[in-house]
């Protein structure tokens, strides 16, 4: 009793008003004296978690020493954004998933283009660039428009007027699986080999192109892809991840999965083609040190749905995997988003380490990656911390980019419930509201003390001169932005 009164007073010190029966925070997850059954009320057990404001969430983070983090983005410019990409001149392109996680015909998804029209780093202008999507997954800039990944299609969008609104709306490839809204086609990247890079995740696809209907689908089950986005031909290549995908200075390739948080790509497999009696190994290969499902060290309550469902499974009373033996929480579970820092905003100690989501846990994790073999390591960065932690359990680090100021930016979804509906059983499901947050979102950028913000880049007025130069800043989106802006112009006197 007196450890479920502390338990009581810990709930109501982070504001969630649950008591242990709820938090679950203790050994006690199996909760053995509950007289469980599928008739059972679970009302007293399923409280909804208090929302904050941007502001509150502000004051939840706990982050690395040295660091802080500072808010560029919120409802009402964005919401639900799960993916983002700059243009040349840093204006932000954000992907909306506002339909997750059951309202696909809905079409609610949007991609807004927000601007930071002072330069103090915070976006105060937005347009709706693209609207009427059901649940779009990722974004990348080309040729003064984007490309959309939103399943079943990858889309290009472009304004030819100048309004902010894309008129032009093209189907370049359909075929992306929608079975599972959680491991759908996501995280298009600009690579070093001037092609367009995406994760087609665990869904699958049957890929077309867009104007031929007719065409023999081409399978990427267990692999993602390229474009070469002038001829627009889609080429497939290892991979296998589930959300998030990031390239490091050298070009090697990183995807993570729910409970394989990092894992690289060790080659593609075209190479191994020539030989069809070769059996290889998986081109996919998971380097954490600490395993696949490593420790993570919350501060957030454990969400008390996710108390009771393991319970509820680990006495078979519902069906589902029984993961960290019977422990609901403190393991990855919901890893996404891996990214390589490659700015320069940073410590330079920083530069090159993994960081990756985990928006069950409400957390940031970071790695460092140890090069001394072709199979490299990841190493936890921070012993029995993580790099940022909150309290707030509706904070969902679901992706993360390298920007243009040379920070790293986190893309929180800000849901007060992130999991797949078919994962959740009735008898608890009824008692969720998997809209709740689809009105709000937040971006933020994590900077170290003493930043000073930078000149906006409108690198889409620089010479071919320019753009080369750049390409020896130490800022990655730079020498990535420059290097596009070469090969979209195919200007040969860049060559010498």
């Amino acid at each position: 009793m007196k450890q479920r009164n502390r338990l009581c007073r810990l709930g109501r010190i982070l504001g969630l008003g649950v008591c242990a029966v709820a938090l679950g925070v203790t050994a006690g997850f199996a909760q053995d004296d509950v007289n469980d059954s599928l008739d059972r009320d679970y009302t007293s057990e399923l409280p909804r978690i208090p929302v904050l404001s941007p502001e509150e969430a502000l004051d939840s983070f706990e982050v690395h020493e040295g660091f802080s983090v500072d808010l560029v983005a919120a409802e009402p410019i964005i919401a639900d954004p799960i993916a983002i990409a700059f243009d040349a001149q840093g204006r932000m392109f954000v992907v909306e998933m506002r339909g997750y996680s059951e309202q696909y015909e809905e079409n609610r998804g949007i991609i807004s283009r927000v601007e930071d029209t002072d330069g103090d780093g915070h976006f105060d202008k937005r347009s709706v660039y693209v609207d009427g999507l059901a649940w779009p997954t990722a974004v990348t800039c080309y040729d003064g428009g984007i490309f959309v990944g939103v399943p079943p299609d990858i889309l290009y969008c472009k304004d030819t007027t100048g309004d902010g609104v894309a008129d032009l709306r093209e189907v370049v490839y359909t075929g992306f699986s929608l079975k599972n809204v959680q491991g759908m086609m996501n995280t298009l990247k600009w690579g070093m080999d001037n092609r367009i890079y995406g994760a087609t995740s665990t869904a699958g696809a049957e890929v077309k192109p867009g104007d031929e209907p007719g065409a023999l689908a081409l399978n990427l089950r267990g692999r993602d892809f390229k474009i070469e986005p002038k001829s627009r031909k889609l080429i497939p290549i290892s991979g296998g991840g589930q959300h998030g995908m990031s390239f490091d200075a050298w070009g090697r390739r990183y995807v993570s999965s729910n409970s394989d948080h990092i894992q690289q790509i060790m080659f593609d497999d075209h190479y191994l083609a020539r030989n069809p009696y070769l059996a290889p190994p998986s081109a996919r290969k998971s380097i954490a040190s600490d395993g696949p499902a490593a420790t993570v060290y919350r501060i957030s309550p454990v969400e008390p749905w996710r108390i009771v469902r393991t319970r509820l499974r680990a006495k078979k009373i519902v069906p589902g995997i029984v993961e960290g033996g019977g422990t609901p929480a403190g393991y990855f579970t919901s890893a996404t988003g891996v990214t390589i820092y490659r700015g320069n905003a940073w410590p330079q100690e920083y530069y090159g380490n993994a960081f990756i989501g985990d928006v069950g846990s409400n957390l940031i994790h970071r790695k460092t990656i140890n090069e001394s073999n072709i199979l490299l390591v990841a190493d936890r960065a921070d012993e029995n911390t993580e790099f940022l932690r909150s309290k707030d359990i509706w904070f969902r680090p679901s992706q993360f980019a390298n920007a243009p100021d040379g920070t790293l930016y986190v893309i929180d979804m800000y849901r007060e419930v992130i999991e797949h509906p078919w994962s959740l059983p009735p008898l608890i499901k009824k008692h969720l509201d998997l809209t709740s947050g689809r009105d709000r979102g937040r971006i933020y950028r994590v900077i170290p003390d003493g930043f000073k913000q930078p000149a906006q880049p409108m690198l889409h007025k620089a010479t071919t001169a320019k753009l080369v130069a750049t390409l020896d800043h130490d800022n990655g989106w730079h020498r990535e932005t420059a290097a596009r802006l070469i090969y979209e112009q195919q200007n040969k006197g860049a060559i010498p």
